[in-house]
Formats: C-alpha cells, sequence, structure tokens
C-alpha cells in the first residue's frame, strides 16, 4: 500500500504563517523545504481530491508516495479530511522561531494520538524540521 506524507508549516502556538513571510517563502522554495518533499513523492494530494485518493491508495505499491502541501486555509481543510480517515504516514512540520496569535489554526485539526518523531533537523534561520511518523500504520 502506498506511502501518504503530509508537510506543513506552523509557528510555535501553532499556526500557518503569513505566505508573504521571508521564513515561509524559504520553506515554500528552499531544497531543504517544500521542495525535497515534491522532489520525492510520486503524486500531489490536491484539496478536494480526497475521494479519489481513496479509491486509488489501496491499488499503489508500498514505494508509491502521496503529498499533501499545507500551508494555507484551503490545504489545511484537505489535511483535515487526511487526519479525519486515519490515513496520514508521516507528518513533516516546519517549525517558525515565533509565535502569532492568529490565524489559521494546525494544531486545532490534529488527532488525539501520539505520533513517534522519526528525525529533527534545526537549520540556521530557527526553522526546525519534525518528521512524524503514525505509529498506527507502521508496517
Amino acid at each position: 500500500m502506498s506511502k501518504i506524507q503530509a508537510v506543513t508549516v506552523m509557528t510555535l502556538d501553532g499556526f500557518l504563517p503569513e505566505p508573504d513571510d521571508v521564513l515561509t517563502q524559504w520553506v515554500m522554495n528552499h531544497r531543504k523545504g517544500f521542495v525535497h518533499w515534491r522532489e520525492h513523492c510520486n503524486a500531489w494530494i490536491l484539496p478536494h481530491s480526497i475521494l479519489d485518493l481513496l479509491c486509488e491508495k489501496d491499488h499503489k505499491n508500498a514505494s508509491f508516495t502521496y503529498l499533501a502541501e499545507v500551508h494555507d486555509a484551503e490545504s489545511l481543510e484537505l489535511l483535515r479530511g487526511l487526519f479525519h480517515y486515519n490515513l496520514v504516514d508521516e507528518f513533516i512540520v516546519y517549525l517558525f522561531p515565533y509565535s502569532t496569535r492568529k490565524g489559521n489554526s494546525v494544531q486545532d485539526i490534529l488527532p488525539s494520538r501520539r505520533w513517534q518523531l522519526h528525525k529533527a533537523v534545526a537549520f540556521s534561520n530557527g526553522i526546525c524540521r519534525l518528521i512524524y511518523r503514525n505509529p498506527c500504520k507502521l508496517p
């Protein structure tokens, strides 16, 4: 069965950062940000495509990777759906070194479950990349 990765940006207090923020632009465009995951996936999951995903994901082999990029309100709803159906195998968070106390909350949609930290990397700009794996879906 295929693997589903969800990658997002988040402030310390759990909100999506502003799209024009310099750190957001870094994550979206740098080779160690979203670009890395785009280059290593086989297909993107687009907002409003969960039904298509549910129909086809079981027909792909284990090395096939779907990617959901979460960086705005529309893609946050996609993440909500992926969590609702327990489809996320890996949850990658680019954690920004500040809080905003406003905007769209990523933390509000996180399911009640313990994720296993697989890897953590700190970048020189203060961003930390945290890769979590869903223990309910590990082989």
